[in-house]
């Protein structure tokens, strides 16, 4: 269910006020041109109704992608963790999504993010039908093997995306400085599923936060940290 409210929002620049559309939740299945809007980020540019200058909007919603079977909770970790685990356990408050979720035996991903670029990384690995633990594992890895080069000052953070010939990469970033990029080929993601699936089970029970904190536990319990 996509479902909306409007805000008014003051303009940076000349502060003047004007009305936005604010997504409380996001269905692209009843509202199938905000994916894109989504991906691009015009779903959260507001323009000045006065002086046309834009901003970015933030703020937090729930977005569901039927179609592949994935929701994503945008806000603080807390609440979309508590939210997610109360829909997997059929909460009456969610039972709409439920409903969704019980007419497909395919697995079904819930997670919860509170970074904009962690969101639009999910949207990445999820459109390239992957499994973000994997991925995690293999960006963890990244970031490991540049401090055990004695490069890392702190800081360091690794993002997955899909570049505009289609292929996987995943950049390695500390604030606004790019540090490298590295190939993220379907062949080494064979590699670590093939060590590492069994032990990760069932996608539908993982945590809803996957980030690089899950997977740094998750090799330390392996011994592999």
């Amino acid at each position: 269910m996509t479902n909306t409210r409007t805000v008014h929002v003051t303009c940076p620049s000349c502060h003047a006020q004007g009305e936005f559309t604010v997504y409380k939740s996001i269905n692209t299945r009843e509202s199938p041109a905000l994916k894109e809007k989504v991906r691009d980020g015009s779903l959260f540019q507001f323009s000045c109704p006065a002086c046309g200058a834009k901003t970015t909007v933030d703020y937090p919603f729930l977005y569901h992608q039927p179609e592949d079977h994935y929701m994503i909770n945008y806000g603080k970790l807390e609440d979309g963790a508590k939210a997610l685990e109360m829909l997997r356990g059929k909460g009456v408050a969610l039972k709409d999504w439920v409903a969704e979720m019980e007419k497909t035996t395919r697995p079904y991903v819930l997670r919860a993010v509170d970074d904009r670029l962690a969101f639009r990384e999910k949207l990445f690995i999820f459109d390239a039908g992957l499994d973000d633990r994997l991925v995690e594992i293999y960006k963890f890895m990244v970031c490991y093997q540049y401090a055990a080069a004695g490069k890392a000052q702190g800081g360091e953070h690794a993002y997955f995306y899909t570049d505009s010939q289609g292929h996987h990469r995943v950049q390695l970033v500390r604030g606004k400085e790019t540090l490298g990029l590295a190939d993220f080929p379907r062949k080494i993601y064979n590699q670590i599923h093939a060590e590492y699936a069994k032990k990760l089970g069932d996608i539908r029970k993982a945590e809803p936060v996957v980030d690089e904190a899950w997977a740094r536990k998750f090799l330390m319990a392996q011994g592999q940290v």
